[in-house]
């Protein structure tokens, strides 16, 4: 697009000098047409191309290229406006087709801070000024809530960057694709953010209000629950897959542990593939919430070591920081949600306040599991035992020993998953805890915590009120309105 001024035309002297008075360049101080030697003329390094100064020339002195070859003045552009207002009335977006055409995505706002000098936000971050804001002690502007709001971007940033360098090459003309293999085969691409928060370290004058602070920002990120436990070593794995010991920094104190709930209606349908979807997504989104929270705790200057399965044994991690108890089927068995949970740690040097187990809770479910052997009953691979109390009976080395619980045979409960094309969630879908977390459910835990000999009636509710697994799938797929 051009906007070449007919000079023959313009005249100064016979008109209000509207042309410079409309521009939007001129009123931020950066000239982009100015009367010079008596005429009007456009700077070109300046104009962004906004067509004001063409609306507004009373002599039609000034044009522009749109397309190939077509020169439209302000006399046009109006009368064509004016002549297409019926048919746009009828459309969805009001368009002038004669300005408006496929726009540059360099020119967004953002993208302009990256290369245009003349922008007044040139390379400067939106959070540049945070700091000083946050030492005035305004509401909603502190140094712990700047963290928050920068580690909140971190997955998009991660995943739109990888969008670009890797997914990019789809839209790109045959030439382009051979400059960028060409620029990769020679360089690594790496991420400009100028919104990266840089590291500070945040001097935590109160442990306990600390913990809340980052209770409350998981919560926000999307945690259904959240626990502080002691580290203790004998959790964290020896060695990972590829026999490379662990070695922590001797710095870390506590686990952060993080629990996100799985979808009921989809769990129940197992071992169907729509309860496979509600795993996958639970570990999906527990990956989103470690890694939003590891974030946090870096932003204010901290170690944090995120994992999901990795790293170490994250139920009797989850114990200690009092999200609940061991179950029969080897699995944490939560208040709310029983054990329709997927479960993420990070280990951190960042002065809190552990937690205790949930003792009572805890012991009510060992208690509950002893005489409820539903999850044994429907295991369609037998993998669980119906032995009536724990013990420290092994099924292969992929059981970790000397643990007084429930083992299960993993092998057996691994092979049935190849057979089925899919994992199973029956152990978790069939349990007695699998839940909404509702007041009669609430109540019904209140019961089994301070009532156990009525223990043994629970399994004969479920069936009546007709809990449990292998739901249709069709009618899950149904419930789901669109």
């Amino acid at each position: 697009m051009s906007i070449p001024i007919i000079l023959d035309i313009c005249d100064p002297n016979s008109c209000g000098l509207e042309c410079v008075n409309v521009c939007p360049q001129n009123k931020k101080g950066k000239l982009a047409i100015e009367i010079k030697e008596n005429k009007a003329l456009i700077i070109k390094k300046n104009c962004i191309n906004c067509l004001q100064c063409v609306y507004a020339c009373p002599l039609n002195a000034i044009e522009t290229t749109i397309g190939v070859g077509k020169k439209e003045t302000s006399s046009k552009l109006k009368s064509e406006k004016t002549s297409k207002t019926k048919q746009e009335d009828k459309s969805v977006f009001t368009i002038d087709e004669t300005v408006f055409g496929r726009y540059s995505e360099k020119k967004t706002i953002f993208n302009r801070r990256i290369w245009d000098e003349s922008f007044q936000g040139y390379k400067k971050p939106i959070y540049g000024k945070a700091l000083e804001r946050a030492a005035l002690g305004i509401d909603g502007y502190s140094e712990i809530e700047l963290a928050a709001m920068d580690a909140a971007w971190s997955i998009e940033n991660l995943v739109s960057m990888k969008e670009f360098h890797e997914e990019r090459s789809k839209t790109l003309s045959k030439e382009e694709k051979k400059k960028v293999e060409a620029v990769k085969a020679k360089t690594d691409v790496k991420q400009v953010n100028y919104d990266v928060q840089k590291p500070q370290q945040y001097k935590v004058k109160d442990p306990k209000e600390m913990t809340t602070w980052l209770k409350k920002i998981a919560k926000l990120y999307g945690a259904n629950l959240i626990g502080i436990a002691k580290l203790d070593p004998k959790w964290i794995y020896s060695e990972d897959r590829m026999e490379r010991e662990y070695v922590l920094p001797e710095n870390l104190q506590y686990a952060i542990v993080i629990a996100v709930e799985m979808d009921q209606g989809a769990i129940n349908t197992s071992p169907k593939m729509p309860s496979g979807i509600a795993t996958g997504l639970g570990y999906s989104k527990m990956a989103f919430v470690r890694t939003l929270v590891s974030k946090f705790v870096k932003n204010l200057g901290y170690e944090a070591i995120p994992a999901g399965n990795t790293l170490g044994l994250s139920v009797p991690l989850a114990v200690e920081a009092g999200l609940g108890g061991y179950g029969r089927q080897g699995l944490l068995i939560t208040r709310d949600y029983g054990p329709r949970v997927r479960i993420a740690k990070i280990l951190t040097d960042m002065p809190l306040i552990a937690d205790k187990p949930d003792y009572k809770f805890a012991k009510s479910v060992v208690k509950f599991c002893r005489t409820c052997k539903t999850c044994a009953e429907r295991c369609p691979s037998a993998s669980i035992p119906f032995d009536d109390d724990e013990s420290y009976k092994t099924y292969s080395t992929s059981n970790n020993p000397g643990i007084k619980k429930w083992y299960i045979n993993v092998e057996t409960c691994f092979l049935f998953w190849l057979e089925n094309g899919g994992d199973c969630s029956n152990c978790i879908s069939d349990c007695e805890y699998n839940h909404i977390p509702t007041w009669p459910h609430k109540f019904a835990n209140w019961i089994v915590m301070n009532f156990p000999f009525l223990n043994p009636i629970w399994p004969h509710v479920g069936k009546m009120l007709g809990y449990g697994g292998n739901k249709s799938a069709k009618k899950f797929w149904k419930k789901i309105k669109v």
